[in-house]
């Protein structure tokens, strides 16, 4: 058996999502919950945890189990260790759903669940694959498996192997089709109020949105260090993309929602950006730091005209005069601060000047997450 443990996300949505369109699809089916009040709609149940939370930004618990086909598991037993396997873990008493998946030859199984209490207290994650592996050990003469991978059929045996969409699009990990279908859906998920945003986010997340003539979208992969296209078209039938129609309604249910907190963190960011960093280069960097993705849009002469934000910490996107920034604030940096200092060489300064913003935020972060302790040890909620 083998158990992988997906990195977390903002939010349950995405893991549950996933499994759900299994479900849809015939190609999974729900098998035990705990705590959820009604399975077939977790999300109610894992929002109202993660909306209980002011601190915590990675919220979700997502696993797969992957019994080898020797270890001759039956689902009543897959329940009952996992049953097991939660409470060793710290989720005993958190609202969970066990996902059965029966698309491939190798039955497998989906835990989903949320990294805060009912108290909006973070459950503690640390060492966490360590300790999974050794509840692994101590479970395993009881269900009566193999810990680790085995061949089976002359290939190796182990997890399902699953790309993690907010980690982006990567051309190495092969089913191009199938990372670009779960981006869609994680895209999907963010605040925009126009298709071109929704383009933008998928973007950020290494994948070029080619609308067709015939009103389907089309995609192509980006290689994460160049940004470049690195696949042909990818267009598959058989695969669930969000539709022209679907982008449009998302977009125009999204302008009802005022985001004035989400607006004013990204400005407030920027115009740091735009005060400290030396180069274009530089000002990208910065913002990435704090999960904010920048799109300029520029003439065929490198004029800037046009900048929009997407905000992976709060999944949002916005234009830069929602945030009270204009364009041709960009404009006039490009054509004095950046270009003094891109033609001075001042390149390698620059990268300094990014190790040590890197080091400070890091010594921010940490700073952080240590007061938070502190609140969780006290019982407190933040401010």
């Amino acid at each position: 058996m083998v158990i992988k443990i997906y990195a977390p996300a903002p939010s349950t949505s995405s893991a549950v999502q996933y499994n759900e369109r299994k479900v849809a699809e015939g190609k999974a089916s729900v098998i035990f919950s705990s705590k959820i009040d009604d399975p077939r709609n977790p999300m109610k149940t894992f929002e109202r945890y993660e909306n209980g939370s002011l601190r915590t930004e990675k919220m979700s618990f997502h696993a797969s189990i992957n019994p080898s086909i020797t270890d001759g598991m039956t689902d009543a037993q897959v329940r009952e260790f996992t049953r097991e396997y939660m409470e060793k873990m710290g989720y005993g008493n958190q609202p969970y759903i066990l996902y059965k998946h029966t698309d491939t030859v190798r039955i497998h199984y989906h835990i989903v669940s949320v990294r805060v209490d009912e108290n909006g207290r973070k459950i503690p994650d640390f060492k966490e694959r360590k300790r999974s592996q050794q509840a692994m050990h101590e479970l395993a003469a009881k269900y009566g498996y193999d810990v680790g991978k085995k061949k089976e059929d002359g290939k190796e045996q182990g997890e399902e192997k699953e790309t993690n969409p907010y980690q982006g699009f990567d051309p190495a990990a092969g089913e191009y089709g199938r990372q670009i279908e779960r981006i869609a859906e994680l895209a999907m998920t963010y605040h925009f109020t126009n298709s071109r945003q929704f383009d933008v986010v998928m973007e950020s997340l290494g994948v070029k949105v080619v609308p067709q003539e015939d009103g389907s979208v089309g995609f192509i992969g980006l290689d994460p260090k160049t940004h470049k296209e690195c696949t042909a078209l990818i267009r598959d039938t058989g695969i669930r993309y969000p539709t022209m129609d679907e982008i449009d309604a998302h977009a125009k249910d999204c302008k009802g929602k005022i985001k004035t907190r989400e607006k004013q963190r990204v400005a407030n960011l920027t115009r740091a950006a735009m005060k400290k960093c030396k180069t274009e280069l530089h000002t990208l960097r910065y913002l990435a730091k704090s999960g904010i993705y920048v799109a300029f849009s520029k003439t065929t002469d490198g004029k800037i005209f046009g900048v929009t934000f997407v905000d992976h910490h709060n999944k949002c996107v916005f234009k830069a005069s929602e945030v009270g920034i204009k364009a041709a604030e960009f404009e006039q940096l490009r054509t004095s601060v950046w270009a003094e200092n891109e033609k001075g060489g001042n390149e390698k300064s620059t990268s300094a000047e990014i190790a040590d913003l890197a080091i400070a935020a890091a010594g921010a972060e940490r700073s952080r997450r240590n007061e938070d302790e502190e609140i969780m040890r006290r019982g407190r909620r933040g401010p």
